[in-house]
């Protein structure tokens, strides 16, 4: 079974407190709320502008293709409050990115961490993916924990371009390899 096949299985997935779930356009408000922020999505992507581009990313980054791509819902209030996505997938060398984002009013919590943790673990055991990786900003202490603590080892830093400032930054690469247990 492919990777696609796998991803189509699991787009539903339940942790103790979250629901990772298909984005839909009824999670603008929510998805807005954060990403108007830039202290929210300064490492990742560009803060919105208004309503009507949170529709437009949406409808053409998560919708367009849905696949690998997961809002994170809270069980107890129902409320979109993040996106965790495998960024990068080489099917043939059975590898992925993930990447992610949260509302910063539910930093701290351990709600990513539950969320990244949960994902490795489908994606090394169900999907069969040799590794997973994480790519943060030096600068991104928050996810670097996250990373962390999720069982992520720090694999290199490096120089790269930012692909939205087209600034030179500085990047760790965290991975967390499929272990294969002897019995």
């Amino acid at each position: 079974m492919t990777i696609y096949e796998k991803l189509a299985t699991f787009n539903i997935i339940e942790t103790s407190r979250m629901i990772l779930r298909p984005i839909a356009m009824t999670d603008a408000k929510d998805m807005f709320d954060y990403a108007s922020k830039p202290e929210n999505v300064i490492y990742v992507f560009p803060a919105h502008h208004n309503l009507a581009e949170t529709r437009l990313i949406i409808a053409t980054l998560f919708m367009k293709e849905p696949l690998g791509k997961w809002a994170i819902e809270l069980k107890d209030e129902s409320v979109m409050i993040g996106t965790i996505t495998f960024v990068k997938i080489d099917e043939k060398a059975r590898t992925v990115e993930i990447g992610y984002t949260l509302n910063k009013r539910y930093w701290g919590q351990g709600l990513m961490t539950e969320a990244v943790r949960t994902l490795a673990e489908i994606g090394l055991t169900e999907f069969g993916l040799r590794h997973l990786d994480i790519v943060v900003d030096t600068e991104n202490i928050g996810s670097c924990k996250v990373a962390e603590k999720s069982g992520f080892i720090l694999q290199e830093s490096y120089k790269g371009l930012d692909p939205y400032t087209k600034i030179v930054r500085n990047f760790k690469r965290f991975r967390k390899v499929h272990q294969v247990k002897y019995e």
